[in-house]
This record gives structure tokens, sequence and C-alpha cells, in this order.
């Protein structure tokens, strides 16, 4: 899942939102180097990820892609799911989408002072350009899509998946009502049993 998935999944604990946040630029095993619960929200974001790369029916919706992407079918789907989060955002959460994505960014930016470089600049630039919030947004997955085609370091395709968004969007967001809701439970299920 991308950026708002794991953020709403997170939301529990303003500990676990920035282990989530710290999870992308924190490698390797945990030894303490951070408190319980932040270090338990890094484990969260690694274990949505898991669930995620693993469950038949994100692995099918990567199938459904042209050939030429479906290599490229865990970045595609994690922003198209997203997506289509966004756009559902009332069926998954009380609280309207623009103040939760602001209340959630002020949270963690609380907790600057843990943050490498890379994870404060990543949060202060979601914050000033509101980017949580223009998942809604068909222009926002072209966007992100152009965007991560720069960051690879090989060639990829990235930048001409959103014909893939158009072609195949409506059984995508069908995988995604199928699997969101699974998603939802395992993470409830995992923090119950893992909270200090």
């Amino acid at each position: 899942m991308n950026h708002l998935a794991h953020i709403k999944l997170a939301s529990a604990t303003p500990q676990l939102l920035v282990g989530n946040f710290l999870a992308d630029d924190i490698k390797g095993r945990l030894n303490g180097q951070y408190s319980p619960e932040i270090e338990l929200g890094i484990q969260l974001h690694r274990v949505i990820d898991a669930f995620t790369d693993a469950h038949p029916v994100v692995l099918n919706s990567h199938t459904r892609l042209d050939r030429k992407y479906r290599r490229y079918g865990g970045i595609i789907t994690d922003i198209i799911f997203d997506h289509f989060l966004a756009l559902d955002w009332q069926q998954y959460d009380d609280r309207p989408l623009d103040l939760f994505c602001q209340d959630i960014l002020q949270q963690v930016l609380r907790h600057s002072d843990l943050m490498p470089a890379a994870t404060l600049e990543r949060c202060q630039r979601m914050q000033a350009h509101r980017s949580l919030e223009q998942y809604g947004k068909t222009a926002f997955i072209e966007h992100s899509f152009n965007y991560l085609s720069g960051r690879l370091k090989r060639e990829n395709p990235l930048a001409n998946a959103y014909c893939q968004f158009e072609e195949f969007g409506d059984d995508l967001k069908a995988d995604f009502i199928e699997f969101f809701p699974q998603l939802e439970s395992f993470v409830f299920d995992w923090i119950e049993q893992h909270q200090c």
C-alpha cells in the first residue's frame, strides 16, 4: 500500500504513525534505537507491505496489467488503491479526508527530532503540497507514476502506466474493495497482539 493507506492503518496512535513514516528510511533489524512504540510502528509498516505483497487478490491485480507493466505491479496497484481509498474515504473513516491528512502530518512533525533528513523532508513536502489529499484526483495518479519512474535507477515504463488505470480501473477497484477490509482486519488484530 502507498502513503495514504499506511497512514490510515497506523493512525491509532502518534507513535505508530511516526514509526510508519520512519519505516521507508529505516532498513534492517530494529535494535532499540527508537522507543518500543515507534519501533512497533516500523514493524507495522513492514507487515502491511508483506501482507499486501503476498495477498491473492493483490497478486491477481498484477496479472490484470499488460505484460510489460507486471514487473511494476506493486507500485502501480499501491498508487491506484490509494486513489480508491481517497475516493471512498467516508466508508473507511468518519473524519473528512483533508482534516485527517492535516492532523496526521501535524502529529508526525511533532516528532521531527527523531526523523532522518529524508523522512522529515518527505513529511514537510506532503504538508506543503497537501499531497495526501490529492490521491482522489486522477491527475495525481499520472503525476505519481511520472515521479516514481524518474526515481527508479533502471529504465521502466511507469511514466506511461496511467493507461493501465484507464483500461483496468473498474476491475482494480473491485479488487481494492475486496482486499482493503481484509487488510484492515489483519492490521487491527496485529496491533491488538503486539501493542506495548
